[in-house]
């Protein structure tokens, strides 16, 4: 089978070839991999017919903790949504902690269908300002030496990662903004 090419930018390509990146994790740190909403595991079938990407995983005290961490302020929403106890889907990896998806030549999952948190990394919302993870496994944060140029290595802008940032809590169950109205539950 040929390896599929998809639309990431260069630097993004580049960093899948030499590892480790932000598509593998240490084993045993399954933990602190980002949920999936429905929404998000539902497009990526539609577009991707591949079973095996996908691990239900438990609701553990360091996921809470790790999901916490992400959207400081709103614990006790985060929380709620993912009750200790509970499951919640992510992306699947191999026995070498690769993501499922991660091919020769990049994710194999096209741009818009990726679960939004893979849209957004390395970069964040704090409040209104766009913030980058301190992630010595990124290369377009080791390359990049201001915001600008981290947005024009991964082909994103500020309005992009606030919108994708907007997306990504609604479709995990919070408001689009700290403080709005709930508008829907993502699990």
């Amino acid at each position: 089978m040929t390896p599929t090419r998809t639309d990431d930018s260069d630097v993004c390509r580049r960093c899948s070839q030499l590892g480790p990146t932000c598509c593998r994790i240490a084993i045993g740190q399954e933990d602190f991999c980002f949920p999936l909403s429905q929404m998000e595991k539902e497009r990526i079938q539609e577009h991707v017919p591949y079973t095996g990407g996908f691990a239900l995983s438990p609701n553990s005290p360091a996921f809470i903790k790790f999901a916490c961490r992400l959207f400081p302020g709103e614990e006790d929403e985060v929380r709620a949504l993912f009750p200790e106890g509970k499951e919640h889907f992510r992306l699947a990896v191999d026995s070498m902690g690769a993501c499922r998806f991660l091919g020769p030549l990049g994710c194999e999952v096209p741009r818009e269908v990726r679960p939004y948190f893979c849209r957004l990394y390395p970069l964040w919302m704090a409040g209104s300002e766009v913030i980058v993870f301190d992630s010595t496994t990124c290369l377009a944060r080791r390359e990049s030496r201001s915001l600008g140029q981290m947005y024009h290595a991964l082909d994103t802008n500020r309005a992009t990662v606030k919108d994708l940032y907007g997306r990504l809590r609604l479709v995990w169950g919070l408001p689009p903004a700290k403080g709005a109205s709930r508008v829907n539950k993502g699990f």
